[in-house]
């Protein structure tokens, strides 16, 4: 497979104000990517753009602390919603995280519990060798993108008092993405299913589907 690596934007800005105080460093989890990802779509295809949109987004959510500094995203409108609940705003977005907001009303984790900065050291530090991100299919193009995933990682750390067993634990879903003209998000919808991967971090019981 090609040795590209993802290309995420907006990362050599110095005027950004980063949540740990540098640019993160994302050569680990690219690492784990290219070595085991499932697809390899080439170069300027419609699959590898809306791959690097949504990791362009992911390390914006992830990493910048300021609204001013988000590019990705149409701030106005922007919106992100799992399985039909709750339209989180970029502000919502920004203070709570990726987790908290897409396992929010999960039994097997409380989101409660959690902030942005302990939800991402939580899962860093169980998938040890990065939790990468695929796009498999690309239904439509801009500017309703449907599409297909796949987030996979191995479970090399304890997980809440739940030991490592060096398993690779995948998750698949869908996605539903508005964006402009200019591919700057507008939404977000997700729908998928967290039961296997929490189920597998916590041996716990399922976790129903939101309505």
């Amino acid at each position: 497979m090609s040795d590209t690596r993802p290309e995420r934007a907006y990362l050599d800005d110095p005027t950004t104000v980063w949540r740990d105080g540098i640019k993160p460093d994302y050569s680990v989890v690219d690492r784990k990517y290219m070595a085991e990802r499932s697809t390899n779509h080439k170069p300027g295809s419609l699959e590898r753009i809306v791959e690097n949109l949504v990791k362009t987004w992911e390390s914006e959510s992830a990493h910048k602390l300021r609204e001013e500094d988000w590019k990705s995203v149409d701030k106005e409108n922007f919106y992100i919603s799992a399985n039909g609940g709750h339209k989180y705003s970029l502000k919502e977005n920004m203070k709570l995280g990726n987790y908290n907001m897409f396992l929010d009303e999960c039994p097997l984790y409380n989101a409660a519990e959690e902030t942005h900065e302990s939800s991402h050291k939580l899962f860093r530090e169980t998938f040890k060798s990065g939790y990468p991100w695929e796009v498999l299919q690309v239904f439509s193009g801009p500017p309703v993108v449907s599409f297909t995933w796949r987030h996979w990682g191995t479970f090399e750390g304890d997980y809440k008092g739940t030991k490592a067993t060096g398993e690779t634990i995948e998750m698949f879903g869908s996605c539903v993405a508005r964006v402009t003209e200019d591919l700057k998000i507008q939404s977000i919808d997700v729908y998928y299913d967290p039961n296997g991967t929490l189920m597998k971090l916590t041996k716990g019981s399922k976790c129903p589907f939101k309505h």
